[in-house]
């Protein structure tokens, strides 16, 4: 008998926006590995990471010397993006790209890649402001995992609109954030830094973000639009 979804992919394809943001999160630790294994760059390949880490990596002095003396040069501002694609090793970059794949592809299928996009370096950003109030100026901040946490808080919200819409009181949309901070807790506790904050306010900031551009189940920015033609 012919089978019309024969030739169909055995997975459902990843959405191209996140691909996209999981080769930009990859591409730069590929070349520090390379470099760090003298595959290329000679000897100085071996400090690249830290010298674009010095570079574009997030400063809270920066950031709290440019509200100080209300000047925003672009070498600033251009590293509240650009920290995201430096990480510290290469298990801190498989992170982020894992969780990007896995969470990207749950809320790219179920979102415009533009609302991806924003909920990613919406996170991002925001995440590093709020991590650098919390911490103060003596900190710094490097990788994606604020910009992945985001992802996270997205999913959340996507499944607790849905679970209220099916009529559920929708807390159990908060069962992976809690098992993570958990894990997040005790890493701390053994380890000690305060990467956490980073991840929290990821997720403090791609929660409602994701509730803006997705207020209730199946409806977009269409919603806001249609309240306020009803107003």
């Amino acid at each position: 008998m012919f089978d019309p979804n024969a030739d169909a992919a055995p997975v459902n394809p990843l959405p191209q926006v996140v691909i996209l943001l999981a080769v930009l999160l990859a591409v730069p630790e590929i070349v520090f590995q390379l470099g760090e294994a003298g595959i290329i760059g000679g000897p100085v390949g071996a400090t690249w990471r830290q010298v674009i880490a010095n570079k574009y990596g997030f400063s809270n002095q920066a950031m709290y010397l440019m509200w100080e003396t209300a000047q925003y040069p672009f070498s600033t501002l251009v590293r509240f993006v650009s920290y995201m694609f430096v990480d510290v090793n290469l298990i801190a970059t498989l992170f982020s790209v894992v969780f990007v794949l896995a969470l990207g592809k749950f809320v790219g299928e179920r979102m415009s890649s533009l609302s991806v996009l924003v909920i990613f370096f919406g996170s991002g950003i925001g995440g590093a402001i709020l991590q650098a109030l919390f911490n103060g100026p003596n900190q710094a901040m490097l990788g994606a995992s604020a910009a992945s946490f985001g992802m996270i808080g997205a999913l959340s919200w996507i499944l607790f609109s849905q679970q209220r819409a099916g009529g559920d009181n929708g807390l159990k949309a908060f069962r992976l954030i809690l098992q993570l901070a958990v894990f997040l807790g005790i890493m701390a506790y053994v380890f000690g830094g305060r990467g956490w904050v980073d991840c929290v306010a990821g997720f403090a900031v791609g929660f409602p973000l994701c509730a803006v551009l997705r207020p209730v189940e199946g409806r977009g920015l269409d919603f806001w639009f249609e309240m306020a033609r009803r107003r």
